[in-house]
């Protein structure tokens, strides 16, 4: 089993050795049993989407594994040529026995002068061999390649020979594991990897549930009020980065009091205008129509924030905008943006995951600007000259309109009052 890395519990301390982690215990005992199990002859690959932790699990992983591993991280900028990449496999086994304090100066040179085939060939017979046993037959080496996706894009330009995956996974053994990450939307791609990259030997992380975000919160200073989960959980929609970006917010608002939904509040301001870019871009990265049914959730909900809304409501709402769709087409949307975290789309209800993204849509994103054959919408930043132009327009406009009624009034007989509008008051 993993072991823990004996690390204090206060996780917002910064002292501490990495960052607070929650979640993941699934991923993190598959990988476990993955590099420990002698059954398997593939790379144990972790996909996401941008920002969903992977790298913060492999950091995880690292200290929590004992020391039986030795963490190998091959240099991806020899990806484009494959000597160079054997040479970068290999020399990363070399790095990561030399940080273990052993005597690399015993294994054998790199045969630089060698063609790659018999590269290939000195690597498994007597490179791999001679490092296998510096590190001793209790270790297993383990190369980790944090984006896979180079690797694959090299094979796919024929940089590489098509059966490096085959290769590369006959390496696999008693001593050597190795784990891979990618984007989730570079998932398919890795099929230039197979055998080395299998379905069954991959996991996808997904969103932290509001159990996992109560527990980092109660990683803190108290146990935290349900209330501010709850709350805290619906303004990340449980992106990891973000969800420990406001406990560490709300944590150093706090100035040693117990958590409350009061510190979520004062320090939300500041966290949406950090996140902005973040969002601007998975806005970017959706189609025109995932964009037209997002701005028609962010909208229902400011509208009908109590309603249980469903597709019919999202096709109703387009109906009204240059920018209408199906209901077929809208539960089509729906599930696409579902798969890839943006909203929660259930039988009782559907929507969007992150009330910070939601706010966002709503800030730069106008009805009006639902086009139906201008393709993805740009979002606009609210633009304070272009406000206050129309206020004071707005002002004139009535002024003229206060003073052309003064204008038309009746003459009025002796003794009558003239009411008078005095701007301004």
């Amino acid at each position: 089993m993993p072991e823990d890395s004996g690390a204090p519990h206060h996780a917002f301390d910064p002292g501490q050795p990495v960052s607070p982690f929650v979640g993941r215990a699934d991923v993190i005992a598959r990988i476990h049993q993955h590099l420990t199990s002698a059954a398997v002859s593939c790379a144990f690959t972790i996909v996401g989407r941008r920002r969903a932790g992977r790298t913060a699990l492999l950091e995880h992983i690292r200290h929590r594994f004992d020391d039986t591993f030795v963490w190998a991280f091959p240099d991806m900028a020899a990806v484009t040529d494959e000597r160079r990449w054997l040479a970068a496999l290999y020399q990363a086994g070399k790095d990561a026995a030399s940080a273990r304090g052993l005597s690399v100066h015993r294994l054998p040179r790199w045969p630089d002068e060698k063609p790659a085939d018999e590269k290939r060939a000195w690597l498994t017979g007597t490179g791999l061999p001679e490092l296998f046993e510096l590190i001793r037959p209790q270790r297993r080496l383990v190369w980790v390649i944090d984006g896979v996706e180079p690797l694959a894009e090299a094979v796919a330009r024929g940089e590489h020979p098509a059966d490096l995956g085959a290769w590369m996974s006959q390496l696999i053994g008693p001593q050597l594991g190795m784990i891979f990450t990618a984007h989730l939307d570079q998932e398919g791609a890795l099929v230039r990897l197979a055998p080395l990259v299998q379905p069954d030997y991959t996991a996808r992380l997904l969103a932290l549930t509001l159990h996992e975000t109560g527990d980092l919160l109660n990683m803190g200073r108290d146990a935290a009020d349900p209330e501010l989960v709850t709350t805290l959980h619906g303004l990340t929609g449980g992106l990891p980065e973000w969800t420990l970006k406001a406990a560490l917010a709300v944590h150093a608002q706090s100035h040693g009091e117990a958590y409350r939904v009061e510190h979520l509040r004062t320090v939300r301001p500041a966290l949406a205008a950090e996140a902005a870019p973040y969002f601007k871009q998975v806005w970017e990265h959706l189609s025109g129509d995932e964009q037209a049914v997002v701005a028609a959730l962010a909208y229902l909900r400011f509208e009908r924030p109590d309603a249980a809304l469903r597709g019919e409501d999202v096709e109703a709402w387009l109906a009204d905008s240059d920018y209408p769709l199906d209901l077929t087409a809208v539960y089509a949307v729906l599930r696409r943006l579902d798969f890839v975290e943006v909203i929660d789309n259930t039988p009782n209800q559907v929507r969007m995951r992150a009330g910070l993204f939601e706010s966002w849509v709503r800030e730069r994103i106008k009805p009006a600007q639902l086009r139906k054959a201008g393709g993805a919408i740009e979002a606009r930043p609210p633009d304070p000259a272009t406000v206050r132009g129309l206020a004071i327009l707005l002002l004139v406009l009535l002024a003229a309109l206060l003073i052309a009624a003064a204008v038309n009034q009746p003459s009025t007989g002796p003794g009558e009052v003239v009411p008078t509008v005095t701007l301004g008051r």
